[in-house]
């Protein structure tokens, strides 16, 4: 398997993984990338819960996965809740013409007019 075969293996793996972090008892999934669509050109990932710090990498990771294979992605953010500086960086950093945001919140649009997306 090359380098770029197992790049894109270990993303598919992650996408289906839920990230949990205990506190108080309580379980809460910080970020779920759902892959719900693909085709050879296109993808279409669900986020769910918060873009922040290492999470912001792992999107980061799955999505450049994507770009390196020439597939564009779509990311359904209808379901983030929360997004810190790191999460805006990378959202930010997406090449427009191959990823897209779609159902983003009025707070997580908000956050990425304060700048420019290249």
């Amino acid at each position: 398997m090359t380098n770029f075969g197992l790049v894109s293996f270990l993303a598919s793996l992650l996408l289906y993984t839920v990230v949990t972090i205990e506190h108080k008892g309580v379980a809460t999934v910080m970020l779920k990338i759902t892959k719900t669509l693909e085709s050879e050109r296109d993808v279409l990932l669900m986020l769910e819960g918060k873009i922040t710090g290492e999470w912001a990498a792992l999107l980061d990771g799955v999505c450049n996965s994507y770009l390196l294979e020439e597939v564009d992605v779509q990311l359904d953010c209808a379901h983030v809740d929360f997004v810190d500086a790191r999460g805006v960086e990378v959202l930010k950093n997406f090449p427009r013409e191959h990823v897209t945001l779609m159902n983003a919140p009025g707070f997580v649009t908000q956050l990425l007019l304060n700048g420019d997306r290249p």
